[in-house]
């Protein structure tokens, strides 16, 4: 009975790997899907099983081109989260970035703005240049999607895509609040900087993308069709973004009652 069990746990725990995006799970994300499939068994048993069967997380990276430059004569604005990420709804602290994709056209730039407290990509924009269009698109995508009130903080690094006009000016008119990281500390922006590894993981690092719109459609079936309506996210009690959102707004509504 013992392997009859194991045998059939295995067998699940092998088909949550092999779906598209999911070859990156360890024990902690593959257990919490196996409970939400009602498959009932303990952390320490999918680990067990998982080695038994030679099934591990895929963590291979190996993008170390940086976006950033931070060498320009704009302003720079004050670093106000100072690598505090604890906030208490969704529209308080908005994060945003900018990685690469090749392709053989050469690059395509993806930039993403990330809402801290659910980490929902609210606003993404791909182009073949980086510059503050394409910065300054993915921020109107996501005022457009979330209509955020006056105050929100806005960070992102020292670039000079985020520091030049055109990006604060787009703040200025909606009243958000500019902040920055210090020079070269990656670990101001870390949820960002998860975010992209997961992108790169998950989806980047195994496809061989002819043509930025091939990039491009990648990155809009990762984010929009995966990493924001499927990924279980540790840091939210292994729930979505969209599913922690609606937990939130559920909570709220039962409490105002």
């Amino acid at each position: 009975m013992a392997k009859f069990r194991q045998a059939e746990i295995t067998d699940e725990i092998i088909e949550i790997h092999s779906k598209k995006h999911h070859d990156a799970y360890g024990s902690p994300r593959v257990h919490r899907e196996l409970l939400r499939r009602g498959v009932s068994c303990c952390l320490n048993t999918v680990a067990k099983y998982m080695e038994a069967a030679g099934i591990a997380a895929n963590r291979r990276t190996k993008f170390r081109l940086s976006t950033t430059d931070s060498n320009h004569d704009h302003p720079i604005a004050p670093n106000l989260l100072k690598q505090n990420f604890h906030t208490k709804t969704i529209n308080e602290v908005w994060l945003t970035d900018i990685t690469y994709i090749p392709t053989k056209e050469g690059f395509t730039y993806l930039a993403a703005v990330a809402d801290l407290h659910s980490r929902k990509i609210i606003g993404w924009k791909t182009s073949r240049t980086i510059d503050s269009q394409l910065v300054v698109a993915a921020l109107r995508d996501a005022i457009t999607f979330r209509k955020p009130s006056p105050g929100v903080i806005v960070h992102s690094d020292r670039g000079s895509q985020y520091a030049s006009g055109a990006f604060r000016q787009r703040l200025s008119q909606h009243k958000l609040v500019q902040s920055m990281s210090n020079r070269g500390n990656c670990y101001d922006n870390a949820p960002m900087e998860s975010f992209f590894k997961s992108y790169k993981t998950e989806e980047v690092r195994d496809e061989q993308y002819e043509t930025h719109e091939q990039a491009t459609r990648g990155a809009c079936d990762f984010i929009e069709h995966f990493y924001n309506s499927v990924r279980l996210h540790s840091s939210l009690g292994y729930l979505s973004p969209i599913e922690f959102e609606h937990h939130q707004t559920r909570a709220l509504s039962l409490n105002s009652v």
